[in-house]
């Protein structure tokens, strides 16, 4: 099950048990969503390619009673629509589910009106938004209903990769991490699909006698900083790997719960340049060119040691 068919599947599944679920888009289809339409023609709603718009409509589709999942392109639901979303959803608190296609460089040949490097900086600033990064697609379907159970404004990001999944469906995604692995001398803190490089990486050091904690954050606001502290106090070394820039997302918040606690480890992020990315900047070359492949971030670990 890819990215996609995890959170219509689960959505689906959701509109069947409540009534009052529907979902609007931006003229973005799916091949799952197309056959929900097929069911419940009422309840899936085409505004067009007017993203503004859409977020005012959905607004008042929960003012009106509804909840309502948003679906389309991240880049272009967060950076087009962002007072909509600001003054139409989270300043009424309304249970809207933004679901943000294709985040970080998952579009990354169609260059930066389709790469969503900045959108957890942009969602992290509103009040009321709730942000989910899951990184395969059981997680993905978990945190879609996630959203659902908030009633509240949330934001998800959906990727396109297909992955194995590495997630089962009894796993506990209430606190919004997972330690994959356990280590002491360094702790990894990665979101969406930068886990499984960081994985990888955690495992060559493993041969080499180092031990590496890894940590998949799939919830990035709000962090559950109490039990973040706690496991990040017994490492010296604390990583952030994240398909982000270096503005705004998962490091600029580690490194504020940091800066905060009695913490003092030795603090390193690897994410995208503050730059944009022209061209096609595909998402293998960027992880190449900027030191987010496994072997990047296994020599950046072997350093904080």
């Amino acid at each position: 099950m890819d990215f996609r068919d995890a959170v219509f599947d689960t959505i689906r599944s959701i509109m069947r048990e409540d009534a009052d679920v529907v979902v609007a888009t931006n003229d973005m289809g799916a091949m799952i969503l197309d056959e929900i339409r097929a069911e419940m023609p009422e309840r899936v709603i085409n505004v067009g390619i007017a993203e503004q718009n859409l977020m005012a409509v959905s607004g008042g589709l929960a003012l009106a009673g509804k909840k309502v999942y948003v679906f389309g392109i991240s880049a272009h639901l967060v950076g087009r629509s962002l007072e909509h979303i600001k003054l139409d959803i989270c300043v009424g608190n309304l249970p809207v589910v933004i679901l943000g296609v294709g985040p970080g460089l998952a579009y990354g040949a169609d260059g930066p009106t389709h790469h969503g490097t900045e959108d957890v900086a942009i969602m992290r600033a509103l009040p009321n938004m709730t942000i989910f990064n899951p990184c395969d697609g059981i997680s993905t379907a978990a945190l879609v209903r996630a959203a659902y159970d908030l009633g509240s404004p949330a934001y998800v990001r959906v990727d396109k990769e297909n992955i194995q999944p590495i997630y089962s469906p009894t796993d506990d995604f209430d606190c919004g991490f997972k330690i994959w692995q356990e280590g002491t001398d360094v702790t990894v803190l990665s979101t969406g699909v930068l886990t499984f490089q960081a994985l990888a990486a955690a495992e060559t050091l493993a041969s080499e006698g180092v031990s590496v904690r890894v940590v998949d954050v799939f919830r990035l606001k709000p962090l559950d900083e109490g039990k973040l502290i706690d496991v990040m106090k017994e490492s010296g070394a604390v990583l952030v790997c994240e398909e982000h820039t270096p503005n705004g997302g998962l490091a600029s918040a580690i490194g504020n719960i940091i800066a905060q606690s009695r913490l003092n480890p030795k603090f390193r992020a690897a994410t995208l340049p503050d730059v944009y990315l022209l061209g096609s900047a595909s998402r293998a070359w960027a992880h190449d060119k900027f030191g987010l492949t496994s072997g990047d971030l296994a020599k950046l670990l072997r350093s904080l040691v």
